[in-house]
């Protein structure tokens, strides 16, 4: 089964769609739609994660500095990946995940 996740940036004003899908061999398939130039490069070097990739981040392919090319450092399209990819393992919740509503971050009250 397919996994959608999607995030509008309003920070830089871009979207960003990935999505999932788990293969026979165990590898999930990856695709990155985005409006940002800055995910080009991601989106062409991280055609596929493994169950490492997204349970070890210090040696995730998500994180290679040759993978993320260009985009920011806040960007959300790696969180974005290792959402899919974790609902596509079965370690997300199908169900559960779309009732949560959206993920926020939001200036501290001063």
């Amino acid at each position: 089964m397919t996994s959608v996740i999607e995030s509008r940036m309003t920070i830089c004003d871009k979207y960003i769609r990935v999505t999932a899908e788990k293969r026979e061999d165990g590898t999930v398939d990856i695709a990155i739609d985005s409006d940002c130039d800055a995910l080009k490069g991601f989106s062409q070097e991280l055609k596929n994660v493994t169950m490492e990739d997204i349970t070890n981040f210090e040696t995730s392919r998500i994180n290679k500095e040759e993978v993320r090319g260009n985009m920011s450092m806040i960007c959300t399209a790696p969180i974005l990946v290792y959402q899919a990819a974790w609902m596509e393992y079965g370690m997300l919740s199908r169900r559960i995940f779309p009732k949560m509503g959206p993920i926020t971050i939001d200036m501290g009250e001063e």
